[in-house]
């Protein structure tokens, strides 16, 4: 066994395949396990702790004997409406106070190899802010959401406790990622009703609401909006290659994303085809293209992302047409 990992987070969307991904690799992991437990994998090295991140002696406890810390939970809205962003004070606690109390617990361990944060790229306000050239990790931050303030609280955290205290740390600036069962939400004209004209509105529901169509945003200019998307499996892969080369990654930041940026005009008809339902479009106000670099992460981890989105589009057509 390579060594064993402490893994937060480890029931979500991304966690389940850092799980699987660090499994396949030969690490033994344990999981703490607060509202959501993984599947069990059969004949895996997997521990699950019952515990919480804000508990800092428990989580001193649980962390006794690992070489590596993945933190990748927190309390995060994928979707609007907004619950868990909505109080400041809840976020405080469950992402600064939560990242904190792992730091703690974890700088005194011994042959600590990597302490992993999970970031964002909400930290650079990515779709409300206007961007001269695509991300890199030395774009300016300016948090959009208090989420983000958060998020950049606690990558400075992990950088100044690798000052103080020498504590390994590596952190994932990580893009929107959706699942197959998920990624059709965006593309409802629902998900982008709060952004539309009312005469907009009112032409369009009777069309393409519900799930009777699929929508295409525009920016104001009337060009297509543009998103830059990853698959769940893919990010994984970039978690669990820092967990791999954990020398190359210390003491770096790296943006991990899907392979390119989309417009939703040039996948849409690919979307709508194969659901069999008409598509539309609209200008929607409040967002901005950006793409992010994948750069940093190909050089320092070998990072090389695959699902494109029109693969992405695919699976989920698949998926919906096996569900109906």
């Amino acid at each position: 066994m390579k060594g064993k990992i402490f893994l937060t987070g480890g029931a979500g969307r991304i966690g389940q395949w850092v799980l699987k991904g660090l499994i396949e690799r030969g690490y033994g992991v344990r999981v703490l396990v607060h509202r959501s437990r993984p599947e069990e994998i059969p004949g895996a090295k997997v521990e699950f702790v019952k515990g919480d991140l804000l508990d800092q002696t428990g989580l001193k406890e649980s962390v006794k004997g690992c070489r590596y810390v993945c933190h990748l939970a927190a309390a995060w809205d994928m979707f609007p409406p907004a619950v868990h962003e909505r109080e400041n004070n809840q976020l405080f606690e469950s992402i600064v106070r939560g990242t904190y109390n792992l730091l703690e617990a974890s700088y005194p361990l011994n042959g600590l190899e990597l302490f992993l944060y999970a970031s964002t790229d909400a930290v650079y306000a990515t779709g409300f802010r206007k961007f001269e050239a695509p991300i890199t990790e030395d774009t300016l931050l300016v948090p959009s959401r208090f989420y983000a303030l958060a998020k950049i609280v606690c990558e400075s955290m992990c950088v100044q406790y690798g000052n103080l205290y020498g504590i390994p740390w590596f952190i994932a600036r990580i893009c929107w990622a959706l699942a197959p069962d998920e990624l059709l939400r965006i593309y409802r004209l629902e998900f982008w009703e709060e952004s539309l004209s009312a005469e907009d509105k009112e032409r369009l529901k009777p069309k393409i609401g519900g799930e009777r169509g699929v929508f295409a945003p525009l920016m104001k200019n009337g060009e297509s909006a543009v998103d830059h998307i990853a698959d769940p499996r893919d990010i994984a892969r970039g978690i669990v290659l820092a967990i791999e080369h954990h020398e190359r990654a210390r003491g770096q930041i790296c943006n991990l994303a899907g392979p390119a940026p989309f417009r939703y005009t040039e996948v849409i008809e690919r979307l709508a085809g194969g659901l069999g339902i008409p598509w539309d479009s609209a200008r929607v106000s409040g967002i901005e293209p950006y793409e992010l670099r994948n750069d940093r992460a190909r050089e320092v981890l070998g990072y090389d992302p695959v699902f494109a989105m029109e693969k992405m589009i695919d699976q989920a057509v698949a998926l919906r047409r096996e569900g109906s």
